[in-house]
């Protein structure tokens, strides 16, 4: 930046320095040169108005040594009658533009160029009364030779201005930079010094604020990832201890014979829960990171429902707990096998989570601007406290109640991605020892389809 500014400065001093000495060199030549021509255009009358009442008798007293200027008497044929420096390269007068204009009109004048444009020469001439023209010239350098001659002074001028220029650029470029080198880049807009520089500030601030969000987020996956591994740990091994322990009993000969069949029920039992809670960990880990097929399809979500409720008829009825439905026919474009985990969770938990003699009430609706699906229970409930962790992977509300139930910890963090994948809201009302309401509204109204 420093050295881009120092190059602008430099060229900038520089055309400041050559456009200034052309405009001031062509006003002085232009006011010198008009200056001259009436100087020329004055002696030329002087000398007329000494020869028309003095005689020839004025041309005699030494008039070439008077004046720098060259006087020239020509006759109505073109000779000269008198000139005061016949050295001078002579031509023939008759072809001269001066000399014809004098003879025509009575006056006239031209300027020429000599020694490759480097001098110039004003002529005048004007007729006298006898029919003579008296011509009067003066040479000067021309404007090409004045600037020449003066590049060495134009130099000098231009070295000077440069040095200084540099020299306070240099001091100017160093304040001007040193704040900008100073930035507080974790706070930037806690000091503008420059206010040309806010909206890059405000860029700089916004991306340390996105940068310190991911890095939030970075260590909450981070935490969120340690802390399944250890709960798949946990949850793995427990079932694989139990399942080892049982059959190492029955390999010693340790078992009696009438308590073989229940000793195999606990292995299956707990094979079972293993088998469960592996095929949740692949369906999670194909919602989170939403691979593998998950093909769309147009699912009708009351056969889920009613699918779903005959299935847990009989689990339910092991704790006289009455299943009721309700709704009608609703149809969306989502992934069946998604749709059916998700409602099959709920409904379950409605039902290994409630008292005996309970009941659940299932509904599904038909609204403006969506489906609503719902599913209320009268069972042990959330404690406030507890309720926004529910949909953690492996939370449990209550922990020795899931582990008699054979519950994984997973369904309702199935419920909670399946939602994220069809775009669709949930709602949790409970209270505990009263019961638990779970909503989950589908609020995509043009992937439903009514029948």
């Amino acid at each position: 930046m420093r050295q881009k500014i120092m190059t602008h400065v430099t060229v900038l001093v520089v055309l400041t320095v050559l456009l200034t000495y052309l405009a001031a060199s062509l006003v002085m030549y232009h006011k010198y040169r008009g200056d001259m021509e009436a100087d020329v255009i004055k002696e030329a009358e002087y000398i007329r108005y000494a020869l028309e009442n003095v005689g020839e008798e004025y041309l005699e007293k030494d008039l070439g040594q008077l004046t720098t200027s060259r006087i020239t008497v020509i006759d109505s044929q073109g000779k000269a009658v008198y000139d005061s420096n016949p050295e001078e390269d002579q031509k023939d007068f008759q072809e001269l533009q001066e000399f014809q204009n004098a003879r025509e009109e009575g006056e006239g004048q031209s300027l020429r160029f000599s020694d490759m444009f480097s001098r110039q020469t004003f002529y005048y001439a004007v007729r006298l009364d006898d029919g003579d023209i008296l011509r009067v010239g003066k040479t000067t350098d021309s404007i090409f030779q004045t600037m020449v001659s003066s590049f060495t002074l134009l130099g000098i001028i231009m070295i000077l201005i440069l040095v200084l220029g540099f020299l306070y650029t240099k001091h100017q470029a160093k304040k001007l930079i040193e704040p900008i080198n100073q930035l507080d880049l974790e706070n930037p807009l806690k000091n503008v010094v420059y206010e040309e520089l806010r909206p890059l500030l405000n860029r700089v601030d916004q991306q340390n604020r996105q940068i310190a969000s991911h890095v939030e987020e970075l260590q909450q996956a981070e935490k969120v990832r340690r802390e399944f591994s250890a709960n798949v740990s946990h949850e793995l091994k427990t079932p694989l201890m139990s399942i080892s322990g049982y059959a190492e009993i029955m390999k010693n000969g340790m078992v009696r014979q009438e308590d073989v069949p229940e000793f195999a029920a606990r292995i299956y039992d707990e094979a079972a829960r293993l088998s469960s809670l592996v095929q949740d960990i692949i369906e999670l880990s194909k919602l989170e990171e939403k691979s593998g097929e998950l093909p769309l399809e147009t699912v009708d979500l009351y056969e889920l429902l009613q699918d779903i409720c005959r299935n847990l008829t009989l689990p339910a009825s092991k704790k006289n707990i009455s299943i009721q439905t309700e709704g009608s026919s609703v149809k969306i474009r989502g992934v069946r096998h998604v749709l059916y985990e998700m409602f099959y969770n709920l409904v379950d938990n409605a039902v290994k989570y409630n008292r005996e003699g309970g009941w659940v009430k299932v509904s599904l609706k038909d609204r403006e601007n969506g489906a609503e699906f719902t599913v209320e229970d009268n069972g042990i409930g959330i404690a406030r406290e507890e309720q926004d962790r529910i949909f953690e992977r492996f939370y449990r509300v209550d922990k020795s109640h899931s582990r008699k139930t054979g519950g994984t910890g997973l369904g309702l963090s199935i419920v909670k991605h399946g939602a994220a994948l069809h775009h669709a809201g949930i709602s949790l009302e409970s209270r505990l020892g009263e019961g638990t309401k779970i909503q989950i509204f589908f609020r995509n109204p043009e992937v439903s389809e009514k029948k």
